[in-house]
Protein backbone atom coordinates (compact mmCIF):
# COMPACT_ATOMS: atom_id res chain seq x y z
CA UNK A 1 0.00 0.00 0.00
CA UNK A 2 1.29 3.17 -0.96
CA UNK A 3 0.63 6.20 1.29
CA UNK A 4 -0.71 9.28 -0.27
CA UNK A 5 -1.59 12.34 1.60
CA UNK A 6 -5.22 12.93 2.71
CA UNK A 7 -6.67 16.61 4.25
CA UNK A 8 -7.98 14.48 6.58
CA UNK A 9 -4.71 12.18 8.00
CA UNK A 10 -3.18 12.87 10.86
CA UNK A 11 0.45 13.47 10.92
CA UNK A 12 2.64 10.72 11.89
CA UNK A 13 4.17 10.89 14.96
CA UNK A 14 7.59 11.44 15.55
CA UNK A 15 10.11 9.21 18.00
CA UNK A 16 10.59 12.12 21.08
CA UNK A 17 6.17 12.19 20.74
CA UNK A 18 6.19 8.27 20.60
CA UNK A 19 3.78 6.74 23.30
CA UNK A 20 4.20 3.21 24.74
CA UNK A 21 1.10 2.48 23.39
CA UNK A 22 2.25 3.47 19.64
CA UNK A 23 5.70 2.00 20.36
CA UNK A 24 4.07 -1.44 20.55
CA UNK A 25 1.82 -1.45 17.99
CA UNK A 26 3.64 -0.32 15.66
CA UNK A 27 5.96 -2.93 15.95
CA UNK A 28 3.25 -5.69 16.19
CA UNK A 29 2.18 -4.27 12.78
CA UNK A 30 5.18 -4.74 10.96
CA UNK A 31 5.90 -8.02 12.48
CA UNK A 32 5.51 -11.44 11.21
CA UNK A 33 2.90 -13.96 12.80
CA UNK A 34 2.81 -17.76 11.80
CA UNK A 35 0.03 -19.57 13.10
CA UNK A 36 -0.66 -23.08 12.33
CA UNK A 37 2.25 -22.74 9.73
CA UNK A 38 1.30 -19.75 7.59
CA UNK A 39 3.42 -16.30 7.69
CA UNK A 40 2.27 -13.02 7.12
CA UNK A 41 4.93 -10.49 6.88
CA UNK A 42 4.42 -6.62 6.68
CA UNK A 43 7.46 -4.07 5.67
CA UNK A 44 7.49 -0.67 7.14
CA UNK A 45 6.55 1.32 4.02
CA UNK A 46 4.45 -0.92 2.11
CA UNK A 47 3.02 -3.58 3.60
CA UNK A 48 3.09 -7.28 1.23
CA UNK A 49 1.26 -10.58 2.21
CA UNK A 50 3.08 -13.74 2.02
CA UNK A 51 1.46 -17.15 1.00
CA UNK A 52 1.36 -19.73 3.73
CA UNK A 53 4.72 -21.20 3.80
CA UNK A 54 5.44 -24.80 3.47
CA UNK A 55 8.67 -24.46 5.40
CA UNK A 56 7.68 -22.17 8.23
CA UNK A 57 5.54 -23.79 11.12
CA UNK A 58 5.14 -26.79 8.71
CA UNK A 59 5.79 -30.57 9.13
CA UNK A 60 7.96 -32.95 6.98
CA UNK A 61 7.05 -36.08 6.36
CA UNK A 62 10.81 -37.00 6.26
CA UNK A 63 11.60 -35.51 9.91
CA UNK A 64 12.41 -37.73 12.90
CA UNK A 65 9.73 -37.29 16.08
CA UNK A 66 11.27 -36.81 19.15
CA UNK A 67 8.95 -39.03 21.74
CA UNK A 68 8.96 -37.91 25.36
CA UNK A 69 10.70 -40.59 27.73
CA UNK A 70 7.98 -40.87 30.18
CA UNK A 71 10.97 -39.58 32.78
CA UNK A 72 8.82 -37.55 35.98
CA UNK A 73 9.41 -33.92 35.36
CA UNK A 74 7.75 -30.99 37.33
CA UNK A 75 5.80 -30.18 34.32
CA UNK A 76 5.06 -27.11 32.98
CA UNK A 77 5.99 -23.67 35.54
CA UNK A 78 3.19 -21.12 34.73
CA UNK A 79 4.48 -18.16 34.09
CA UNK A 80 7.45 -18.51 33.72
CA UNK A 81 9.40 -16.95 30.57
CA UNK A 82 12.69 -17.66 28.68
CA UNK A 83 14.64 -15.06 27.17
CA UNK A 84 17.06 -16.39 24.58
CA UNK A 85 20.04 -14.11 23.65
CA UNK A 86 21.33 -15.33 19.95
CA UNK A 87 25.27 -13.45 20.24
CA UNK A 88 25.39 -13.65 16.25
CA UNK A 89 28.81 -14.68 14.68
CA UNK A 90 30.52 -16.54 17.04
CA UNK A 91 31.38 -15.00 20.67
CA UNK A 92 34.55 -15.49 22.39
CA UNK A 93 34.04 -17.02 25.44
CA UNK A 94 37.45 -16.63 26.61
CA UNK A 95 36.79 -12.60 26.01
CA UNK A 96 33.63 -13.26 28.26
CA UNK A 97 34.53 -15.24 31.35
CA UNK A 98 38.21 -15.00 31.22
CA UNK A 99 40.71 -17.58 32.78
CA UNK A 100 42.52 -14.60 34.56
CA UNK A 101 45.06 -16.77 36.04
CA UNK A 102 46.12 -19.14 33.76
CA UNK A 103 49.52 -18.04 32.04
CA UNK A 104 49.22 -19.88 28.53
CA UNK A 105 45.72 -17.65 28.10
CA UNK A 106 48.99 -14.76 28.02
CA UNK A 107 50.82 -16.41 26.09
CA UNK A 108 48.32 -17.31 23.02
CA UNK A 109 46.95 -13.92 23.11
CA UNK A 110 49.77 -10.86 24.00
CA UNK A 111 47.58 -8.36 22.21
CA UNK A 112 44.24 -9.72 23.17
CA UNK A 113 44.44 -10.75 26.97
CA UNK A 114 42.73 -8.69 29.47
CA UNK A 115 44.77 -7.51 32.42
CA UNK A 116 44.13 -9.02 35.22
CA UNK A 117 43.79 -5.65 37.24
CA UNK A 118 40.71 -4.61 35.08
CA UNK A 119 38.79 -7.75 34.92
CA UNK A 120 35.55 -8.18 37.09
CA UNK A 121 37.02 -11.69 39.35
CA UNK A 122 34.16 -14.66 40.32
CA UNK A 123 36.48 -16.07 41.82
CA UNK A 124 39.87 -16.91 42.16
CA UNK A 125 40.32 -18.38 38.48
CA UNK A 126 37.83 -16.85 36.57
CA UNK A 127 36.90 -13.47 35.46
CA UNK A 128 34.19 -11.07 33.42
CA UNK A 129 34.87 -9.28 31.22
CA UNK A 130 35.51 -5.60 32.44
CA UNK A 131 32.40 -4.27 30.52
CA UNK A 132 30.06 -6.58 32.34
CA UNK A 133 29.91 -4.96 35.43
CA UNK A 134 26.39 -4.47 35.93
CA UNK A 135 25.35 -8.19 35.17
CA UNK A 136 28.54 -9.03 37.43
CA UNK A 137 26.57 -6.89 40.12
CA UNK A 138 23.54 -9.26 39.35
CA UNK A 139 25.25 -12.15 39.85
CA UNK A 140 25.04 -13.34 36.20
CA UNK A 141 26.28 -17.49 35.99
CA UNK A 142 28.99 -18.76 33.36
CA UNK A 143 28.16 -21.86 31.76
CA UNK A 144 31.71 -23.01 30.81
CA UNK A 145 32.68 -25.67 27.96
CA UNK A 146 29.62 -24.99 26.13
CA UNK A 147 30.20 -26.39 22.27
CA UNK A 148 28.96 -29.23 20.01
CA UNK A 149 28.41 -32.93 21.33
CA UNK A 150 30.75 -34.29 18.63
CA UNK A 151 32.20 -33.31 14.74
CA UNK A 152 32.10 -29.78 15.53
CA UNK A 153 31.77 -27.54 12.45
CA UNK A 154 33.09 -24.00 11.89
CA UNK A 155 30.94 -23.05 9.40
CA UNK A 156 28.63 -20.16 10.78
CA UNK A 157 25.72 -21.61 8.53
CA UNK A 158 26.46 -25.47 9.87
CA UNK A 159 26.73 -24.47 13.99
CA UNK A 160 23.50 -22.14 13.63
CA UNK A 161 21.65 -24.63 11.96
CA UNK A 162 22.57 -27.04 14.75
CA UNK A 163 21.63 -24.60 17.38
CA UNK A 164 18.29 -23.17 15.45
CA UNK A 165 17.25 -26.95 15.83
CA UNK A 166 18.69 -27.89 18.90
CA UNK A 167 20.78 -30.79 16.99
CA UNK A 168 24.67 -30.84 18.94
CA UNK A 169 25.61 -33.78 17.27
CA UNK A 170 24.38 -32.96 13.53
CA UNK A 171 22.86 -36.03 13.20
CA UNK A 172 19.36 -35.55 13.91
CA UNK A 173 16.69 -34.94 11.14
CA UNK A 174 14.79 -32.06 12.57
CA UNK A 175 12.94 -29.63 10.73
CA UNK A 176 11.59 -27.55 13.47
CA UNK A 177 13.26 -25.29 15.55
CA UNK A 178 13.88 -25.59 19.29
CA UNK A 179 12.46 -22.55 20.48
CA UNK A 180 9.45 -23.74 18.48
CA UNK A 181 8.89 -26.97 19.59
CA UNK A 182 9.15 -25.25 23.48
CA UNK A 183 6.18 -22.97 22.30
CA UNK A 184 4.23 -25.78 20.87
CA UNK A 185 4.91 -27.77 24.45
CA UNK A 186 3.89 -24.49 25.96
CA UNK A 187 0.57 -23.62 24.38
CA UNK A 188 -2.40 -23.37 25.94
CA UNK A 189 -4.23 -21.36 23.59
CA UNK A 190 -2.95 -18.27 24.44
CA UNK A 191 -3.06 -14.93 22.07
CA UNK A 192 1.09 -14.92 21.56
CA UNK A 193 3.39 -17.74 22.79
CA UNK A 194 6.53 -16.87 21.15
CA UNK A 195 8.26 -13.61 20.07
CA UNK A 196 11.13 -12.81 18.02
CA UNK A 197 12.59 -9.18 18.42
CA UNK A 198 14.83 -9.85 15.77
CA UNK A 199 12.57 -10.27 12.65
CA UNK A 200 11.58 -14.00 11.37
CA UNK A 201 14.42 -16.16 12.57
CA UNK A 202 14.16 -20.41 11.76
CA UNK A 203 14.36 -20.67 15.89
CA UNK A 204 10.78 -20.51 15.90
CA UNK A 205 10.03 -23.27 12.93
CA UNK A 206 6.51 -24.94 14.75
CA UNK A 207 3.59 -26.59 14.04
CA UNK A 208 0.78 -25.31 16.24
CA UNK A 209 2.03 -22.18 18.52
CA UNK A 210 1.38 -19.02 17.33
CA UNK A 211 4.20 -16.79 17.14
CA UNK A 212 5.67 -13.22 15.88
CA UNK A 213 8.56 -11.92 14.44
CA UNK A 214 8.94 -8.28 15.63
CA UNK A 215 10.75 -6.28 12.56
CA UNK A 216 12.04 -3.09 15.17
CA UNK A 217 10.72 0.14 16.82
CA UNK A 218 10.81 2.24 13.30
CA UNK A 219 7.69 1.06 11.70
CA UNK A 220 5.57 3.98 10.47
CA UNK A 221 2.10 3.05 11.15
CA UNK A 222 -0.34 0.83 13.55
CA UNK A 223 -3.06 -2.17 13.02
CA UNK A 224 -4.68 -0.98 16.02
CA UNK A 225 -7.86 1.25 15.17
CA UNK A 226 -6.77 5.08 15.09
CA UNK A 227 -6.79 8.18 12.88
CA UNK A 228 -4.80 7.65 10.67
CA UNK A 229 -6.83 6.73 7.29
CA UNK A 230 -4.20 4.66 5.71
CA UNK A 231 -3.70 2.50 8.50
CA UNK A 232 -7.06 2.23 9.39
CA UNK A 233 -7.88 1.21 5.35
CA UNK A 234 -5.08 -1.59 5.73
CA UNK A 235 -6.84 -2.79 9.19
CA UNK A 236 -9.99 -2.73 7.33
CA UNK A 237 -8.37 -4.86 4.25
CA UNK A 238 -6.97 -7.44 5.58
CA UNK A 239 -9.90 -7.87 8.22
CA UNK A 240 -11.97 -9.10 4.85
CA UNK A 241 -9.86 -11.76 4.10
CA UNK A 242 -11.67 -14.55 3.87
CA UNK A 243 -10.63 -18.50 3.20
CA UNK A 244 -10.68 -19.73 -0.82
CA UNK A 245 -13.68 -21.86 -1.36
CA UNK A 246 -14.16 -23.81 -4.83
CA UNK A 247 -11.48 -25.58 -4.64
CA UNK A 248 -9.40 -28.09 -2.78
CA UNK A 249 -10.05 -28.62 1.24
CA UNK A 250 -6.28 -27.79 1.30
CA UNK A 251 -6.84 -25.00 -0.79
CA UNK A 252 -9.40 -24.13 1.89
CA UNK A 253 -7.49 -24.96 5.06
CA UNK A 254 -4.34 -23.49 3.67
CA UNK A 255 -6.27 -20.07 2.96
CA UNK A 256 -7.72 -19.74 6.13
CA UNK A 257 -4.79 -19.29 7.43
CA UNK A 258 -4.37 -16.04 6.48
CA UNK A 259 -6.98 -14.16 7.84
CA UNK A 260 -6.81 -16.39 11.15
CA UNK A 261 -3.23 -15.03 11.70
CA UNK A 262 -4.52 -11.26 10.97
CA UNK A 263 -6.98 -11.33 13.15
CA UNK A 264 -4.91 -12.70 15.54
CA UNK A 265 -2.22 -9.96 14.83
CA UNK A 266 -5.43 -7.24 15.08
CA UNK A 267 -6.18 -9.16 18.54
CA UNK A 268 -2.98 -8.38 19.66
CA UNK A 269 -2.43 -5.44 18.42
CA UNK A 270 -6.15 -4.45 20.30
CA UNK A 271 -5.12 -5.84 23.59
CA UNK A 272 -1.59 -3.93 23.32
CA UNK A 273 -3.28 -0.71 22.64
CA UNK A 274 -5.23 -0.76 26.01
CA UNK A 275 -2.00 -0.15 28.27
CA UNK A 276 -0.22 3.41 29.49
CA UNK A 277 0.03 6.03 27.14
CA UNK A 278 3.45 7.04 28.95
CA UNK A 279 6.36 8.40 26.60
CA UNK A 280 8.93 5.93 25.07
CA UNK A 281 11.92 7.28 27.29
CA UNK A 282 14.40 7.33 24.97
CA UNK A 283 17.28 8.63 27.35
CA UNK A 284 16.97 5.50 28.93
CA UNK A 285 20.80 3.89 29.19
CA UNK A 286 19.43 0.72 27.10
CA UNK A 287 18.13 2.61 24.29
CA UNK A 288 20.79 5.40 24.41
CA UNK A 289 23.86 2.68 25.08
CA UNK A 290 22.41 -0.42 24.35
CA UNK A 291 22.71 -0.37 20.29
CA UNK A 292 20.05 -2.62 18.70
CA UNK A 293 19.99 -4.67 21.31
CA UNK A 294 18.96 -2.87 24.10
CA UNK A 295 15.63 -1.44 21.67
CA UNK A 296 14.60 -5.47 21.37
CA UNK A 297 14.48 -6.32 24.84
CA UNK A 298 13.17 -2.54 25.81
CA UNK A 299 9.73 -3.57 23.26
CA UNK A 300 10.04 -7.40 24.59
CA UNK A 301 9.74 -5.94 28.37
CA UNK A 302 6.64 -3.99 27.72
CA UNK A 303 5.47 -7.05 25.44
CA UNK A 304 5.83 -9.06 28.72
CA UNK A 305 4.03 -6.64 30.75
CA UNK A 306 1.34 -6.58 28.40
CA UNK A 307 0.22 -10.43 29.61
CA UNK A 308 -0.26 -11.45 25.88
CA UNK A 309 0.89 -14.97 27.26
CA UNK A 310 4.48 -15.07 25.73
CA UNK A 311 6.39 -17.60 27.77
CA UNK A 312 9.48 -17.51 25.11
CA UNK A 313 11.50 -14.71 23.75
CA UNK A 314 14.28 -14.73 21.05
CA UNK A 315 16.44 -11.28 20.37
CA UNK A 316 20.01 -11.23 18.39
CA UNK A 317 23.12 -9.11 18.92
CA UNK A 318 26.43 -8.85 16.91
CA UNK A 319 28.33 -9.60 14.75
CA UNK A 320 30.68 -11.16 17.04
CA UNK A 321 32.51 -11.99 13.98
CA UNK A 322 35.84 -10.72 14.96
CA UNK A 323 38.52 -11.88 12.73
CA UNK A 324 39.59 -8.45 13.29
CA UNK A 325 39.91 -5.53 15.32
CA UNK A 326 38.64 -7.97 18.35
CA UNK A 327 39.35 -5.86 21.60
CA UNK A 328 37.52 -3.09 20.32
CA UNK A 329 34.73 -4.47 18.86
CA UNK A 330 34.39 -7.33 21.62
CA UNK A 331 34.66 -5.24 24.07
CA UNK A 332 31.91 -2.29 22.80
CA UNK A 333 29.28 -5.48 22.29
CA UNK A 334 29.96 -6.72 25.67
CA UNK A 335 28.95 -3.17 27.16
CA UNK A 336 25.80 -2.96 25.02
CA UNK A 337 25.20 -6.42 26.38
CA UNK A 338 25.51 -5.42 29.58
CA UNK A 339 23.64 -2.06 29.69
CA UNK A 340 20.72 -3.68 27.32
CA UNK A 341 19.83 -6.76 29.50
CA UNK A 342 20.35 -4.51 32.93
CA UNK A 343 18.14 -2.50 31.71
CA UNK A 344 15.66 -5.05 30.29
CA UNK A 345 16.04 -6.96 34.16
CA UNK A 346 15.20 -3.48 35.83
CA UNK A 347 12.03 -3.31 33.94
CA UNK A 348 11.33 -6.23 34.44
CA UNK A 349 11.79 -6.06 38.31
CA UNK A 350 9.48 -2.63 38.29
CA UNK A 351 6.61 -4.86 36.53
CA UNK A 352 6.78 -7.57 39.08
CA UNK A 353 8.43 -10.05 37.49
CA UNK A 354 11.37 -10.58 38.89
CA UNK A 355 10.78 -14.25 39.06
CA UNK A 356 9.63 -15.26 36.58
CA UNK A 357 12.03 -14.58 33.63
CA UNK A 358 15.39 -16.22 32.99
CA UNK A 359 17.76 -14.66 30.57
CA UNK A 360 20.14 -17.26 28.44
CA UNK A 361 22.85 -16.29 25.92
CA UNK A 362 23.62 -18.23 22.74
CA UNK A 363 26.05 -18.81 20.43
CA UNK A 364 26.72 -20.40 17.45
CA UNK A 365 30.84 -21.61 18.37
CA UNK A 366 33.20 -19.29 20.21
CA UNK A 367 36.63 -18.31 18.80
CA UNK A 368 40.40 -20.13 18.40
CA UNK A 369 42.44 -19.82 21.39
CA UNK A 370 44.85 -18.30 19.80
CA UNK A 371 44.90 -15.10 18.40
CA UNK A 372 45.74 -13.67 14.59
CA UNK A 373 47.58 -10.73 15.41
CA UNK A 374 44.54 -8.56 16.29
CA UNK A 375 41.55 -10.91 15.67
CA UNK A 376 40.29 -14.37 16.60
CA UNK A 377 39.45 -16.93 13.89
CA UNK A 378 36.42 -19.57 14.36
CA UNK A 379 36.44 -21.83 17.38
CA UNK A 380 33.93 -23.89 19.24
CA UNK A 381 33.60 -24.62 22.71
CA UNK A 382 32.56 -21.30 24.22
CA UNK A 383 31.04 -19.81 27.71
CA UNK A 384 27.08 -19.07 28.04
CA UNK A 385 25.69 -16.50 30.50
CA UNK A 386 22.36 -16.38 31.96
CA UNK A 387 20.77 -14.18 34.38
CA UNK A 388 17.98 -15.19 36.70
CA UNK A 389 17.71 -17.86 39.70
CA UNK A 390 20.29 -20.35 38.94
CA UNK A 391 21.95 -22.30 41.36
CA UNK A 392 25.49 -21.13 41.58
CA UNK A 393 27.47 -18.49 39.59
CA UNK A 394 29.86 -20.89 37.66
CA UNK A 395 28.16 -24.19 35.48
CA UNK A 396 29.78 -26.33 33.40
CA UNK A 397 33.66 -27.25 33.29
CA UNK A 398 36.27 -24.97 32.16
CA UNK A 399 37.76 -26.29 28.73
CA UNK A 400 41.90 -26.55 29.78
CA UNK A 401 44.01 -24.86 27.67
CA UNK A 402 46.86 -26.87 28.03
CA UNK A 403 44.43 -29.80 25.96
CA UNK A 404 43.03 -27.73 22.48
CA UNK A 405 41.81 -30.25 19.87
CA UNK A 406 43.75 -30.29 16.47
CA UNK A 407 42.37 -26.80 14.86
CA UNK A 408 43.99 -25.38 18.34
CA UNK A 409 40.35 -24.82 19.82
CA UNK A 410 38.55 -25.29 23.15
CA UNK A 411 37.22 -28.75 23.59
CA UNK A 412 33.45 -28.91 24.39
CA UNK A 413 32.98 -30.28 27.89
CA UNK A 414 29.47 -29.44 28.04
CA UNK A 415 27.23 -30.17 24.85
CA UNK A 416 25.02 -27.37 24.68
CA UNK A 417 22.03 -29.62 24.08
CA UNK A 418 22.51 -30.56 27.82
CA UNK A 419 22.41 -26.53 27.87
CA UNK A 420 19.43 -26.14 26.28
CA UNK A 421 18.04 -29.31 28.10
CA UNK A 422 18.48 -27.05 31.58
CA UNK A 423 16.52 -24.07 30.17
CA UNK A 424 13.53 -26.40 28.98
CA UNK A 425 13.18 -28.92 31.71
CA UNK A 426 14.23 -27.27 34.38
CA UNK A 427 13.74 -23.85 33.99
CA UNK A 428 10.25 -24.08 31.79
CA UNK A 429 9.08 -27.50 33.04
CA UNK A 430 9.50 -28.86 29.87
CA UNK A 431 10.69 -32.63 29.47
CA UNK A 432 14.03 -32.46 27.65
CA UNK A 433 13.79 -35.30 25.39
CA UNK A 434 10.24 -34.00 24.57
CA UNK A 435 11.73 -31.06 22.54
CA UNK A 436 15.51 -32.29 22.38
CA UNK A 437 16.93 -35.26 20.37
CA UNK A 438 19.23 -37.98 22.29
CA UNK A 439 17.67 -37.13 25.79
CA UNK A 440 20.36 -34.36 27.21
CA UNK A 441 20.93 -34.66 31.01
CA UNK A 442 20.11 -31.18 32.50
CA UNK A 443 23.15 -29.54 34.18
CA UNK A 444 21.71 -29.07 37.73
CA UNK A 445 21.42 -25.17 36.23
CA UNK A 446 18.37 -23.66 37.90
CA UNK A 447 17.68 -23.44 41.62
CA UNK A 448 14.01 -24.98 41.69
Amino acid sequence: MTRRSTSQEQPRPTRSSLTRRAFLNQAVATGALTAGGSLLAACSTSPTFGAPSTTLGSTDPNTTPIEPTGRLVPGRVDGRILVVIDLQGGNDGLSTAIPADDPIYYDLRPNLAHDDADVLAVNDRLALNPNLARLDARGVTVVEGVGPAADGDLSHFAMTERWERGDATGAANQRTGFLGRLTDALDDGGVLVGASMAGPTPHFVNTAASTLALSGMDALWFLEENDWTDADAYRDLVSSFSPITGYSDEVARMSGMVPAAFDTLIDLADRLGGGDDEEVDWDDPMLESGGDLGRQLYLASDLLAADVGTRVVYASHGDFDTHEGHMYRHDDLMGQLDVAVDGFLRRIDDAGMADQVLVATISEFGRRVAENERGLDHGSASSMLVAGPTAERIIGEASPLDELDEDGNLATTVGFDRYLASLAEEWLGVEAASVLPDEPAPLGLITS
